[in-house]
């Protein structure tokens, strides 16, 4: 369907973002991540200016051209600067390039378009970590990343709340236009479940659940409206109803301390009382807040909800298509990706984000991706035991391992998240600091052997 206005805003989004590329700007992730909070609702604001929805709209593809052209920018870099980019990180990109591209080459067999439609999400990992990796020693650059995110996550929260309280005519247009009514409740105020500038209340729980973890556990993060961006932030992700979101923050809290020789043990432990305190109290004296105190309760008894019973269900299921694929279905099978196009094969038993990697990648890639995990993870143990009281390691570590404990709810993990850009931190970080060690005992056994063949001529 002929759309001439979204094209002209796809090229107006993307057009910044050539610039900054071709300056080799590292204002480009900041714009990255602006492009990824916000063009759903602008596809949105245009679908409801034109009077239909447009499941083709070009203006959706911004995230995949901007992420495109980072990587590009990133891959670019690796071939000029093979020696100063560091091994440690060529490698973890060389494993996730493998896997994306069986997984893209198996997702357009089987969903054509849809593969294309959702390659954004996967490519936005390949430029993060790169850009992590580059700048990892400009604490300059990673610190006003940590900002923009950060910000962006509060915006995104605002708008979410004014949504569930208000409907925009463009976001209850685009709910039932879209199918998308009766999953995620009525277009009607208190009667939604929050999904902001998302296009699912699962994503937009998951990229507040960034932000909120940086406010968290990384002093100095937005300076004065730090805690009052925790609160606004806190109560976004509980009217996405979003139980992994939940688990992860709680988790990342509990772990920091324990994986960072106690560090700021006693304000993990504040937190935690004053959440079990207040919390509840809070939530049911807001309104609209029924669902979601509800939803988080299931968590004490997980095993009687139905939720987690289907996951189970579904688990068993998912193990047996992937015996009979084992290469996977392919990138574009899941979620709103695979309702552009009609797919062959749809990921329709996504119980876990472990069991969506297997189903999406297949047993090859995900072995592939298990190593390039691995090796993220030793990057910044190696990292943590070089340098104890590097702040980014020490965020990285706890939303590493609450990660991994969420993604056994939720799929989180292959999109453009700030989690990638600590990656390619730590990756960048240790790979420096190892040859600087390296480099001194270099020099320091070449002043040894001068000092020993001075003695033997003077004997």
């Amino acid at each position: 369907m002929s759309d001439p206005v979204g094209l002209v805003v796809a090229v107006v989004i993307c057009l910044p973002a050539l610039l900054l590329v071709s300056q080799r700007s590292t204002w480009i992730v900041d714009y990255l991540f602006f492009v990824l909070a916000f063009n759903r609702c602008i596809r949105r604001i245009v679908d409801y200016n034109n009077g239909y929805f447009n499941p083709y709209s070009l203006v959706s593809l911004t995230p995949l051209v901007v992420c495109g052209l980072a990587t590009l920018a990133v891959l670019i870099e690796l071939n000029r600067r093979r020696d100063s980019f560091g091994n440690r990180t060529a490698a973890v990109l060389f494993l996730y390039l493998i896997a994306i591209g069986m997984a893209f080459f198996i997702g357009f067999i089987n969903s054509r378009f849809a593969a294309v439609y959702a390659l954004g999400d996967y490519l936005a990992p390949i430029g993060l970590i790169g850009c992590g990796a580059l700048f990892a020693s400009d604490d300059r650059v990673i610190d006003r990343w940590c900002q923009s995110v950060t910000l962006t996550a509060l915006l995104v929260a605002i708008y979410g709340i004014w949504q569930f309280y208000t409907i925009p005519p463009w976001d209850g247009f685009w709910l039932i236009a879209s199918g998308m009514d009766g999953y995620m409740g009525t277009p009607e105020p208190q009667k939604m479940t929050l999904f902001s500038t998302m296009n699912e209340r699962g994503p937009a729980g998951s990229y507040m659940c960034g932000g909120l973890t940086l406010l968290l556990l990384r002093q100095g993060t937005l300076g004065w409206i730090r805690w009052p961006a925790v609160g606004i932030l806190a109560i976004a992700i509980l009217l996405t109803y979003s139980r992994t979101a939940v688990i992860q923050i709680g988790s990342a809290v509990l772990l920091y301390p324990l994986l960072n020789r106690g560090t700021r043990s006693l304000s993990s432990i504040f937190i935690v009382i004053l959440i079990a305190i207040c919390g509840p109290q809070l939530i049911s004296q807001l309104p609209g807040f029924e669902r979601a105190s509800d939803r988080v309760a299931t968590l004490g008894n997980i095993h009687e909800d139905g939720s987690f019973q289907g996951r189970l269900m579904l688990f068993g299921v998912a193990i047996r298509e992937s015996v009979t694929e084992p290469l996977g279905i392919g990138i574009g099978s899941h979620g709103l990706a695979a309702k552009v196009s009609t797919a062959n094969k749809e990921g329709t038993a996504d119980s876990t984000g472990y069991i969506k990697t297997l189903r999406t990648f297949g047993w090859i890639g995900f072995m592939l991706i298990t190593v390039m995990m691995w090796r993220i993870w030793v990057a910044a143990r190696d990292l943590a035991a070089i340098d104890p009281l590097d702040k980014n390691a020490m965020l990285f570590r706890a939303w590493y391992v609450s990660g991994m404990i969420a993604f056994l709810s939720g799929d989180w993990l292959f999109t453009a998240t700030f989690f990638w850009v600590l990656a390619g931190y730590c990756l960048g970080r240790a790979n420096e600091l190892q040859e600087n060690q390296w480099r001194s005992f270099d020099d320091f056994q070449e002043v040894d052997d001068y000092c020993d063949e001075e003695l033997s001529v003077e004997t």
